[in-house]
């Protein structure tokens, strides 16, 4: 049994049927649940894209504070390069969409809110490294001014009562420790 089918009836059978035009308050409610799901995505993504550098610029703010804190001076250009390059990393990902084109009719830049937008990022980056910097400078030079007042009183005192030389100081380091311990343990309650 073979069937013998005829081009003319293999193109009516081929055919298919137009699609019926969907009523106009459907037609509406759909763009308008697209529009919301396009609203949801785009706020999502400034959100996201917000908690990202804040993320990174506090974690380059802070490793450049305890690098310098920990090691002083010798860590001060590893702590500046770190924290610059951890806080530009947000910036430096926007230039991905750029593009940089000459031809005939001369240069052609697409995308360049996202230069903007990444120049914008390297100006914060260097702000919070300059952030950092300058607080750990103020902290470094609020305690060589309390150690040099706390060296001139200590011999203010023991020029006054030489009998007292090692006991002092003895007295002075332990209400140091003791102060320290004091503020560390209160902190935590």
């Amino acid at each position: 049994m073979t069937y013998d089918i005829d081009e003319s009836q293999e193109e009516i059978l081929s055919e298919v049927a137009p699609d019926t035009p969907l009523p106009k308050d459907l037609i509406e409610h759909l763009e308008s649940r697209k529009q919301h799901r396009q609203d949801i995505i785009k706020t999502t993504e400034k959100l996201t894209r917000f908690f990202v550098g804040w993320s990174l610029n506090s974690t380059g703010f802070f490793l450049a504070k305890y690098l310098l804190i920990t090691g002083g001076g010798v860590n001060f250009w590893l702590a500046i390069s770190l924290s610059f390059s951890i806080c530009s990393v947000g910036s430096l990902a926007g230039l991905t969409g750029l593009r940089v084109n000459y031809n005939s009719d001369g240069l052609e830049v697409d995308n360049m809110q996202n230069l903007l937008k990444t120049a914008a990022g390297l100006v914060c980056a260097g702000v919070t490294t300059w952030l950092a910097v300058k607080d750990y400078q103020y902290f470094e030079n609020l305690t060589s001014e309390t150690v040099t007042q706390i060296n001139k009183d200590i011999q203010i005192i023991e020029k006054q009562n030489p009998q007292s030389d090692p006991w002092l100081s003895i007295a002075v380091a332990l209400a140091l420790f003791i102060g320290s311990i004091a503020v560390i343990f209160k902190g935590r309650q």
